[in-house]
């Protein structure tokens, strides 16, 4: 979505024409230089080092860097700037934004090869607009070099290759900050039934505490002016690991019945979690005068590995193997290269 971008390379690269791999020009390491639209005339090029490989290259996009390569696609009146990046060197400025470099190594390693899975799992995720990954939450927080550490390098190269596998398949590997006390399947979140995506109970319940306060005007006003105004929710009692008609077996909420004074509207916690600003769905809620008051436990969906929990299982003595058996059952660990 931009007309043009500055770059700068840390070796002596070429540009090319990937759909012939023809050169088109060589670039100066250290110089300066842009691409724009305006004078682009293939459809993309790319910037790859001249004599090294791209994991020993890095380059600055727009005054930030990043490890390996460029590409610039030219679409309907703008460029997309991809960054050419090999998975190992990708997990360097992965890990340490997705999970806290104070952790411990075990469970930094459990997070290098669950996000070394996820990656390969969804690679083409973003094909039709060009490129395999993003670098939000959407896919995987990515920020280049700027805050890769030596704790989390340390974590991948410790586990350089190794991936989750089940039934000869790359596992889906989701992940999240905080399960509160048990984790949750895939089938109650996503409606897919992932054999090894099941709730597993954690070391520690009751984690990540938190509250939410809103007013009943803003409760009604973000329910819709065909809600009218809030008379009462119902929702039974959360016990984390206890499933009732209205929650699932780890205790989140499946849905609750919001009655108003024009409708009464039955909504999943994913759809509350979401329009109420909550960090999970695993709460009670309550009205209390003017106020609707959210309380609830964890951070994130919930599927798959918990950050905290994983490093409440190393500061314990569990090794990174042994925390990824636990939280995605039945899979394998291999070595894919």
């Amino acid at each position: 979505g931009i007309s043009q971008v500055n770059l700068l390379v840390s070796e002596p690269c070429v540009m090319i024409n990937p759909a012939d791999n023809k050169v088109l020009q060589k670039i100066d390491k250290d110089k300066p230089f842009a691409i724009d639209f305006a004078s682009m005339k293939a459809d993309s090029i790319e910037i790859r080092g001249e004599k090294v490989q791209l994991k020993d290259l890095q380059v600055t996009i727009n005054n930030k860097k990043y490890f390996g390569g460029v590409r610039v696609n030219k679409n309907k009146g703008s460029l997309t700037v991809i960054n050419l990046v090999p998975v190992e060197e990708y997990l360097r400025g992965v890990v340490p934004e997705e999970m806290s470099i104070s952790f411990d190594i075990e469970a930094l390693k459990a997070h290098a090869v669950a996000a070394r899975s996820f990656t390969l799992k969804n690679t083409n995720r973003h094909k039709s607009d060009g490129y395999d990954l993003c670098d939000t939450t959407h896919c995987q927080t990515y920020e280049g070099v700027a805050t890769a550490a030596e704790i989390t390098d340390k974590a991948v190269s410790a586990t350089r290759g190794e991936v989750l596998y089940f039934n000869g398949a790359v596992a889906l590997t989701n992940f999240h900050t905080d399960s509160g006390g048990m984790t949750e399947s895939s089938v109650e979140i996503w409606g897919t039934d992932t054999p090894y995506l099941v709730a597993i109970p954690e070391l520690n319940k009751q984690t990540q505490p938190w509250t939410v306060k809103l007013t009943k005007t803003e409760f009604s006003e973000r329910m819709g002016a065909e809600f009218g105004n809030l008379y009462s929710i119902t929702l039974s009692n959360m016990v984390i690991g206890q499933s009732a008609t209205d929650r699932t077996v780890s205790g989140r909420v499946k849905f609750a019945l919001i009655a108003g004074s024009k409708k009464t509207v039955k909504m999943t916690g994913a759809d509350m979690r979401k329009k109420f600003s909550l960090p999970s769905t695993l709460f009670n809620v309550k009205i209390e005068g003017g106020e609707i008051i959210f309380e609830g436990f964890g951070r994130g969906h919930g599927v798959g590995l918990s950050q905290y929990g994983a490093e409440a299982y190393a500061k314990s003595g569990w090794k990174y193997d042994k925390i990824l058996k636990h939280y995605y059952k039945g899979t394998e660990l291999k070595k894919l290269y």
